[in-house]
């Protein structure tokens, strides 16, 4: 099915050339957001169009033209609720990759098509194909002293999964962690998985407790700003390449704390930087060629 208008062909969208292999891209990822939405309406679970997919669908009715990608968030309950169910509602080519299934740490879930190739590292150990990204919105410190607490409890968690060594550096240091440095380093000392399963589960366990929410990264991806929960308290529908896209409520306010002024058009590289991108050709396909040609130039 064609989600996308006059997919065969080029067309100019607000000064920008938008080619029909790139609306190819698009309506993969129009497939993929069809199958989440059908997940989420029949297990009642909340999603809301995020970072430039809002700013599409609140500025363009669609894509931003020069962006090859869609982003949803959910609150952790929903995030949680969602990965409970999706295994048995998703089937072939269709597939949740997560850090338990894909062989590295993603602290975000992608719904992907496993027949199509987005491949950001060419030596990456999961399977590439084109995704929507599902960022997990948790607790983030409203100011009060036990946000802050669990905030720096988080902290240390999830530096001991992503960066151990480094952790264990600064705590020969003099770095005090929460809640603390022997705990810290007897978690360390568990398998990546596990600890992060751990780490999800203290994020769900201490969600609803402070004012703002967020993903946990933000401040490191200069996302500006903080959100409030009650943004997220329900969803309204905007206009998304002829569909309507559930996006926050106060979704203005959220935009205005990420971006600032969001109606101003600022041409920008994608977040991921993919290296290949194809609607046609699978990720498997196309890891054998580059594999093919890598050994042929190291005869």
């Amino acid at each position: 099915m064609d989600f996308i208008h006059n997919i065969g062909k080029d067309e100019i969208r607000d000064g920008f050339l938008v080619t029909s292999d790139r609306k190819k891209v698009w309506n993969k990822l129009m497939e993929l957001l069809g199958e989440i939405d059908r997940i989420c309406r029949k297990y009642s679970i909340k999603y809301f169009a995020e970072g430039g997919t809002l700013i599409g669908a609140a500025r363009h009715q669609g894509f931003i033209p020069w962006d090859d990608d869609i982003d949803i968030s959910m609150l952790r309950p929903d995030y949680e609720r969602f990965k409970q169910v999706v295994s048995q509602e998703l089937k072939s080519p269709f597939a949740l990759l997560t850090a338990y299934n894909s062989g590295e740490i993603f602290t975000i879930g992608k719904v992907m098509n496993l027949n199509t190739a987005a491949i950001e590292q060419v030596e990456g150990k999961h399977h590439q194909g084109i995704f929507i990204d599902i960022w997990p919105l948790d607790d983030i410190s409203d100011g009060s002293q036990r946000c802050g607490e669990i905030w720096d409890i988080r902290q240390s968690l999830i530096g001991a999964i992503m960066n151990p060594n480094g952790l264990l550096q600064e705590m020969e240091k003099g770095l005090q962690c929460k809640p603390s440095n022997e705990f810290i380093k007897q978690f360390i000392m568990l398998p990546p998985v596990d600890k992060f399963q751990e780490y999800e589960k203290f994020c769900a366990n201490h969600f609803g407790e402070s004012a703002n929410v967020g993903y946990q990264f933000s401040k490191i991806m200069g996302i500006k700003g903080n959100l409030k929960a009650e943004y997220y308290r329900d969803i309204t529908y905007l206009p998304f390449e002829g569909i309507k896209v559930p996006v926050p409520i106060e979704y203005e306010k959220v935009l205005e704390a990420e971006f600032g002024d969001w109606r101003k058009f600022v041409r920008s590289k994608s977040f991921h930087e993919v290296q290949y991108m194809s609607a046609d050709i699978s990720y498997t396909d196309i890891q054998a060629q580059i594999n093919h040609v890598l050994k042929e130039a190291e005869r």
